[in-house]
């Protein structure tokens, strides 16, 4: 007589729990081979050992329950367990763009924090930088309702158009009318993603490199206004000659409990 196996003893014996097989058994997974009329216990054999690791074996690999049971059911025909391996391969390779993606902009995040932290928040410093490509926006009229909406949309733009989600939001301020005027006039809008790709020329905006005054800062992005005033200082006292024009760079902005936003940014300009 065959051996017949309890429902408990086949959960501890696979390391698979009592709900499990239940589960198993409901959706037509795994059908115990004998069941007592009397008294309605179910009992697996030794034949379901094998299916039960096929399920397990398919599990491995990702394969959802529906897929397993198409396997099961088509056992015999090896070039239908050949075509679902293959989508869940092609699954999988997706899967794995996709974490790629996520561990690019985690360590593109985490090198702007640290290269802030490693220069120093609030400290005025020059530094030699490499050259840095941006894709210039024309919505220069910051804080208006009209910018915010712009900006939303050219970041969602953006996102479709280079499948790229890190990012960093730049601002080109005139040199010119903050020293002869006192004003703080933004000439253009940009960002900077993870990767850019198939950006063309008149798109890009290039900071060059060179050395440049910068300092970091993480503050409230509508009060700005100070830092470059520091800059402008420091451009005197020091009898530095500038090239071209401010660049306010954000990396990232955050509330806080108290509802107050916080931008982690920098600014800078040129300087021979």
């Amino acid at each position: 007589m065959e051996s017949r196996f309890s429902i408990g003893d086949i959960a501890k014996i696979h390391n698979v729990s009592v709900q499990t097989l239940r589960h198993y058994d409901k959706i037509g997974l795994l059908t115990p081979s004998y069941i007592n009329k009397e008294t309605g216990y179910r009992y697996y054999s030794s034949k379901d050992f094998v299916i039960i690791d096929l399920i397990k074996q398919c599990k491995s690999m990702g394969l959802s329950l529906d897929e397993i049971k198409e396997i099961i059911h088509n056992y015999t025909s090896l070039e239908s367990i050949l075509d679902i391996m293959k989508k869940q391969k092609d699954i999988i390779d997706k899967k794995i763009s996709e974490l790629n993606t996520i561990k690019n902009n985690i360590s593109f995040l985490e090198k702007r924090i640290n290269d802030s932290l490693e220069e120093g928040i609030d400290i005025i410093l020059v530094k030699e930088y490499p050259k840095r490509e941006f894709i210039k926006y024309n919505n220069t009229n910051r804080f208006t309702v009209e910018f915010e909406i712009n900006l939303s949309k050219a970041l969602a733009d953006a996102e479709r158009k280079y499948n790229n989600f890190n990012k960093e939001l730049a601002f080109v301020t005139s040199f010119e009318d903050l020293e002869k005027a006192d004003k703080t006039i933004y000439k253009a809008m940009m960002l900077s993603f993870t990767d850019m790709l198939n950006v063309n020329d008149k798109e890009k905006y290039i900071i060059p490199e060179g050395k440049y005054i910068t300092i970091n800062f993480d503050d409230d992005y509508k009060d700005t206004r100070k830092y470059y005033t520091r800059v402008m200082n420091y451009i005197r006292e020091n009898n530095l000659k500038v090239k071209g024009d401010f660049y306010e760079i954000y990396a990232m902005t955050r509330v806080g409990n108290d509802g107050k936003e916080k931008s982690l940014g920098k600014l800078q300009i040129a300087v021979d």
